[in-house]
Parts: C-alpha cells; sequence; structure tokens
C-alpha cells in the first residue's frame, strides 16, 4: 500500500462511530494529548470538529498490514494538530497517534 491522495476511510463513518462509542485511542494518541494537558474528551472533540477539508494524506499502517491510516490536520483546542485515524475491519474508529503539528 502507498501513500494515497484521498481518504481511505470516510469522515462520517469515523463520527458516527465516536459519537456511538464504538472507538478507541491508542497509548501513543493519549499520550500525545497529555503532553498538551488534553485527554480522552478533548480528542473526541477533535475528531468530530474535523472537516473533509482537514485531510491530509493516508498511509499503510505498519503494525496492522492491509488497514491505512487517514491523517487530518487542523487548528483546534488552541493547537495546530494532526491525527491518525483508522476504521477497523469491525467499524470500530480507531485514534493512531494525535499530536502537536511541528511542521511550519
Amino acid at each position: 500500500m502507498r501513500i494515497r491522495q484521498v481518504p481511505a476511510y470516510p469522515l462520517d463513518g469515523i463520527k458516527r462511530a465516536v459519537e456511538a462509542g464504538r472507538y478507541a485511542i491508542t497509548r501513543n494518541a493519549l499520550e500525545g494529548a497529555a503532553v498538551l494537558y488534553l485527554d480522552e474528551e478533548d480528542i473526541k472533540a477533535y475528531v468530530l470538529t474535523l472537516q473533509e477539508g482537514d485531510f491530509f494524506k493516508t498511509l499503510p499502517s505498519v503494525k496492522r498490514p492491509g488497514l491505512a491510516q487517514d491523517v487530518y490536520k487542523s487548528r483546534n483546542l488552541g493547537f495546530a494538530m494532526y491525527a491518525k485515524l483508522q476504521m477497523g475491519r469491525d467499524e470500530w474508529a480507531v485514534v493512531v497517534s494525535f499530536k502537536r503539528e511541528k511542521s511550519p
């Protein structure tokens, strides 16, 4: 799988899963949020405010071959941030990474 210029997963599907409580947040994402003094609820709020125009790129999953991770970048909660989002085969959303955007 190579880098894609379109999302692998519909953003609306990810948001519906999060709203329904069908989501997981990795330890890596929680640690990234904690550095910014943010928590799980802040991550959830961030995902729910994402727009299609915030899409940056899709990458292949390193730990889950055959799955992809959609990267979204936006300014929210006072920070320029990015999140890597993935949908599992069971229709659960996964926040793989959540960090402050450091590039200019």
